[in-house]
């Protein structure tokens, strides 16, 4: 059923004219075991993906860009649990800093709703998560040395609606999007000289009037469309509301995919890369109708469908190649 699934979206695209053929640049991927990696980078190859951002929780920068050279621009969680568990900013710092010089040049921080849960679940030491925000003035050495280095912070702070409603109650305990959202404006605010891409269309796709607001008071603000099923599920609803938005803020906006290499919890390989890619195709570049997402979305009970946004191809140069390659450059 899913072979079905693919060769229908291959087919449909098939049957339209591919508005781009340019490389592509996907500005938000996860990389861990080499191996893995040069799987993945087999198959986005066939979509014509050249270059990524490749994001690490271990340093195995010297292993990947060995093996890849000219592919990848590298990313690194910053590990905030010391702070959390000692109030040790000297260490995270000194992290930070031998990161950026290993050529680390993006500083990923994971700060969505469901951080709570995983400090719960994985730390060993108490800590009052009710009350902890981004914002804290702990935070701010971080920060200010991150604006000072010139690197570049993928921030991912909020997620979909409808995960509010459902996975993120009660709002007590996990907050509200409003207020996780706030986090990212204050950043952006207390910041400005510091270049932050919002994770996930800065965790607000279906917000893109708000969004629009951000990326016009805030010129260090970028976006990316990571994931692929949050972005269909956003954009197809509303068709010409967000084709308008990409063509006027085309200058500000990354592709990205949020690919995992060598996930299969989710769909086996090749699969999980070929339904991704072929589904942002037809997202972006035609003008399908009512396609439905080859990707499980149980968040929308699987019901969630393809309409084309046919983005034109100035644009699309933009999101895929030109944004990324001057940005990370």
């Amino acid at each position: 059923m899913k072979e079905n699934k693919n060769y229908t979206i291959l087919e449909i695209l098939q049957s339209f004219d591919r508005k781009y053929d340019g490389p592509i640049f996907d500005s938000h991927t996860h990389i861990r075991q080499k191996e893995d990696v040069t799987e993945m980078v087999k198959y986005a190859e066939k979509y014509n993906v050249r270059k990524m951002v490749g994001i690490m929780w271990e340093d195995k920068i010297k292993e990947i860009k060995g093996a890849f050279p000219d592919t990848f621009v590298f990313a690194r969680f910053i590990n905030l649990q010391q702070i959390f568990e000692k109030g040790n900013t000297k260490t995270i710092l000194k992290e930070v800093e031998e990161d950026y010089e290993k050529g680390f040049a993006i500083a990923k921080v994971w700060f969505a709703p469901r951080w709570k849960d995983y400090v719960k679940n994985k730390w060993d030491f108490q800590f009052d998560v009710q009350n902890f925000s981004l914002n804290e003035p702990i935070l701010e050495p971080v920060f200010s040395l991150l604006e000072d280095l010139g690197s570049i912070l993928l921030l991912h702070v909020s997620d979909p609606d409808i995960l509010y409603k459902t996975n993120y109650q009660p709002e007590s305990y996990y907050g509200s999007k409003s207020e996780h959202l706030l986090i990212l404006e204050k950043l952006l605010e207390n910041y400005p000289k510091l270049r932050i891409i919002g994770a996930h269309m800065g965790g607000q796709p279906e917000h893109l009037d708000n969004l629009g607001k951000w990326l016009d008071k805030y010129p260090n603000l970028y976006v990316d469309t990571a994931s692929a099923k949050w972005m269909i599920r956003s954009f197809s609803p509303e068709i010409e509301k967000a084709r308008k938005f990409f063509i006027k803020y085309s200058e500000r906006i990354l592709f990205g995919t949020d690919i995992i290499a060598g996930r299969k919890d989710r769909e086996p390989i090749p699969e999980y890369y070929i339904d991704r890619y072929l589904s942002y195709q037809a997202l972006f570049e035609t003008s399908i109708r009512g396609q439905p997402l080859p990707i499980p979305d149980p968040d929308n009970d699987n019901n969630t469908k393809i309409d084309g946004l046919s983005l034109p191809k100035e644009v699309l140069e933009k999101i895929y190649w030109k944004n990324p390659i001057e940005l990370f450059q």
